[in-house]
């Protein structure tokens, strides 16, 4: 039988574009297939061109080791046991990215993730360390529905910040979060995730997280994730995510149905239909549309380049009308 695949989440986005519309939708297509062709032959070259990525690798190997030392180091303040023999883990990702979107210009974006297990802290515990969306941090929304997935632009000074705190694993489906983000706002998360198998092919993923925070309100976020594998490469899924807090008008709601091929590790190309908008809201849907990513190493099976290409139908509540908005995103991601 079939096992439905779990792919991974597509864990990162001024100029005056009305004049681009639909007759400059051409040169998107274009530059996208020139990126995936230079992908690729990046790809097939990795075995020759290993001297002249040296400093690819001392990059990554310095961040690695001293990412590794520290967190040994102070795991060493609380006991005795081996790091590596014990469980302890240090590790993350780094990515850089670009997107040009019709109805919002041109934004770049950088985001890294540390997480790291220390055996003498606790074996339940867990510290992680980053940069992001803060309130996609904090409402614990899938990574489907980010901005940067979503190809909406992000402000550096707005909507990312740096965040940082510590887990602890209360039970098998439950953990309790704490955490400061940027200008140190606290804020805390309980959270129940569970994976069920209704058959042999197919998945339901649900997760529950309680949250509250300053800034944020209290509130909780619902997600449901189903995955039906079509063949040992190929799946279904749909995808979903619900928010409702102090801060929201009715419930803030995230849709995406489509069909994803992988290709192996970290590679795969995706379609999807996705939609989003707040129940409270004089327009229901504030936008729907279409998006490909495709998604493979370009340099060893550590960085990651990914290329997404959307065509969106936005309306704010006082537009008489929908607009029409091409995206095109780039990113790079260094696995460590």
């Amino acid at each position: 039988m079939l096992r439905a695949v779990q792919y991974p989440s597509a864990l990162v986005p001024t100029l005056q574009a009305d004049v681009y519309r639909m007759r400059r939708s051409p040169i998107l297509i274009l530059v996208l297939i020139l990126l995936l062709c230079a992908t690729a032959h990046a790809s097939e070259d990795i075995g020759t061109g290993e001297s002249g990525q040296q400093w690819l690798h001392q990059t990554r190997d310095g961040t690695r080791d001293l990412t590794y030392w520290l967190v040994r180091n102070v795991d060493g303040w609380f006991g005795d046991k081996p790091f590596d023999d014990s469980g302890g883990e240090a590790g993350g990702r780094i990515q850089i990215g670009g997107l040009h979107r019709e109805d919002k210009g041109f934004k770049a974006s950088t985001r890294f993730r540390l997480d790291v297990t220390m055996p003498n802290v606790n074996e339940r515990v867990y510290l992680f360390v980053g940069r992001g969306a803060g309130d996609e941090l904090v409402q614990d929304q899938p990574e489907t529905f980010s901005r940067a997935q979503l190809l909406l632009p992000e402000d550096r000074d707005e909507d990312q910040t740096y965040f940082g705190g510590l887990g602890y694993h209360l039970r098998e489906h439950v953990d309790l979060r704490l955490g400061i983000r940027g200008g140190y706002k606290p804020y805390a998360q309980a959270r129940y995730r569970r994976i069920f198998w209704p058959t042999d092919a197919t998945t339901l993923d649900f997760r529950e997280t309680l949250f509250v925070s300053t800034g944020d309100g209290i509130g909780a976020t619902s997600s449901l994730d189903l995955a039906h594998a079509l063949t040992e490469r190929r799946a279904f899924r749909w995808r979903n995510s619900a928010t409702v807090s102090s801060e929201t008008r009715g419930a803030a709601w995230s849709t995406a149905m489509g069909v994803f091929h992988t290709f192996g590790p970290e590679r795969e190309i995706s379609l999807e239909a996705l939609a989003n908008g707040e129940t409270a809201r004089p327009v229901k849907v504030r936008e729907y549309g279409l998006r490909g990513i495709y998604r493979q190493p370009v340099y060893r099976d550590w960085l990651i380049g990914e290329v997404i290409l959307g065509h969106f139908w936005p309306r704010g509540d006082r537009d008489p009308d929908r607009r029409e908005a091409w995206a095109l995103g780039l990113k790079i991601e260094m696995i460590f």
